[in-house]
């Protein structure tokens, strides 16, 4: 029951935020500093989640989501590679000598920063199963931290890594 009520909640401010750029309300300041990173991009939708305006849109065959603050600074960079042949060799080799590599692979993600260390993300979940953790890798292929993120879902957000937002 409380896991239906986290994700009504959920999608609630997901709807609201979306609806924040529907009549044309994004800030020309973050449409500006958008550009400059990612002229090219084509097809961008905008959110607003955490306090951060969010473009997101496709490059190749990878989601990207580019996060900036209210004063259209960027603050992160996610890119959704869904594979381990994409994400630096120390990382995928720890991951499958790691306890969690008999889990389903959800997600690959690469998180890179304007001033911070890359990180990637795993998403994985027990089979037959609710319960699902994401393991924050360095590139080295340290891991840096394994959360249980079975209740909270896979939400990825800049204070997940930082907290001078």
């Amino acid at each position: 029951m409380e896991k239906l009520k986290f994700n009504i909640l959920a999608g609630l401010f997901v709807l609201s935020s979306i609806s924040a750029f529907a009549e044309g309300h994004l800030p020309a300041n973050i449409q500006t500093a958008f550009q400059k990173l990612y002229p090219q991009a084509t097809g961008v939708e905008w959110e607003q989640m955490a306090g951060c305006y969010v473009a997101e849109f496709i490059v190749g065959s990878h989601e990207v989501d580019v996060w900036f603050n209210k004063q259209a600074e960027w603050v992160m960079t996610e890119t959704d590679v869904e594979s381990l042949k994409k994400i630096p060799n120390p990382v995928a080799e720890a991951f499958m000598d790691s306890t969690m590599a008999g889990m389903r692979l959800r997600d690959v993600r690469i998180i890179t920063f304007p001033k911070h260390p890359t990180v990637i993300i795993l998403e994985v979940e027990q089979y037959n199963s609710d319960r699902e953790f994401q393991l924050f890798y360095a590139p080295d292929g340290k891991l840096l931290q394994s959360l249980d993120v079975t209740e909270l879902g896979g939400e990825i957000y800049p204070e997940l890594f930082l907290n001078d937002f």
